[in-house]
């Protein structure tokens, strides 16, 4: 089920966050962004947005285990004005290619027309092949890709989706 992120999730989130780092991102991020004190920085930015609402946050929990964090709000970028951004979608790596994320897609997507926009946007990085693969098989198309610079040090993809 999906249900909004609650104080006593983040520790849980955090953790899915930083393992899905490590595992995938190894060989492209910055590897300061992995490291422990970048583990322990990261989660001190989950709980400050967490604590500032500065996204909607959701969690998939099974069994009361929560398996995935969906981040979700206004995008930032200056050329999408009024689109609706998925800034975060991590899975916990032993629940990956079960339907959770197209689940958190297809609720992410919902929510977005609640909000009445019509476009959706998500990042991803660009040697992250796998994360491309299946936002492009939920319809998201590459509209963009640009260094992201300090603090990942690699590429960017900006997929869109009319909705």
């Amino acid at each position: 089920m999906i249900r909004l992120l609650q104080n006593k999730d983040i520790r849980t989130v955090c953790s899915i966050v930083n393992e899905n780092r490590k595992t995938v991102y190894a060989d492209y991020l910055n590897p300061e962004l992995l490291n422990t004190t970048g583990c322990k920085n990261r989660e001190l930015d989950l709980r400050k947005d967490f604590e500032t609402h500065k996204f909607s946050e959701y969690v998939w929990e099974e069994y009361g285990q929560v398996l995935a964090l969906l981040s979700i709000g206004n995008t930032a970028d200056n050329d999408k004005p009024g689109a609706f951004e998925m800034w975060r979608i991590y899975i916990d790596t032993q629940a990956q290619g079960n339907g959770i994320g197209g689940e958190l897609l297809s609720f992410a997507e919902q929510k977005a027309k609640e909000d009445g926009c019509s476009e959706i946007v998500i990042w991803a990085f660009k040697q992250n092949t796998r994360a491309l693969k299946f936002y492009r098989k939920h319809g998201y198309i590459p509209d963009k890709t640009e260094y992201l610079g300090e603090p990942y040090l690699t590429d960017g993809v900006r997929l869109v989706k009319k909705i």
